[in-house]
């Protein structure tokens, strides 16, 4: 993948991804997971994530499809992790997301190619994100991807932990 469909997000594009963020909330809410609510993430996290340059947006048909913010800010709770490396710069994953109806067409591999593609062209040593313990796809999903299991934090008001994965990249040639 080239990433022709995979572009930074620009602010006029606010309306629509708040709407694939609504649409995702409603399936997560429907389907028993609480990662995702009407506070986060809201507006103001997402415009920032654009006005940083963070926020890019795969686009089918000419409508967003699926989002994936890349930065290289670490959840303070990341320094509870046992990392077996901590030398390097690590670019990280963040509102990962893939609107219902695009689902199952391999937009969110698709994303995760390109931030990998992205961060290995940029320098970075590897990826680390987490995800929600009750999001059973996203995390078969990293796991297949070669994204090894490092730890697990707590985030307040939240039922169920978040597992949080690496990839490095001077490992797995």
């Amino acid at each position: 993948m080239s990433g022709q469909d995979i572009r930074q997000a620009a602010s006029g594009e606010i309306a629509e991804i708040m709407e694939l963020i609504a649409a995702c909330v409603q399936v997560m809410q429907a389907g028993g997971s609480d990662q995702w609510d009407e506070t986060y993430p809201n507006q103001e996290i997402l415009l920032a994530d654009i006005a940083a340059g963070t926020l890019y947006a795969y686009f089918l048909d000419g409508a967003v499809a699926g989002i994936l913010v890349l930065d290289e800010h670490q959840s303070e709770q990341y320094r509870e992790i046992q990392w077996p490396q901590n030398e390097g710069t690590y670019l990280v994953m963040h509102r990962l997301a893939v609107h219902p109806e695009a689902q199952g067409k391999g937009i969110a591999r698709k994303l995760i190619t390109f931030a990998e593609q992205l961060a290995r062209k940029k320098g970075y040593t590897g990826i680390r994100l987490d995800t929600y313990s009750k999001n059973t796809p996203a995390l078969a999903l990293y796991k297949g991807m070669g994204y090894e299991l490092r730890g697990e934090v707590k985030v307040s008001g939240r039922t169920a932990g978040f597992p949080v994965f690496e990839k490095r990249f001077d490992t797995d040639k």
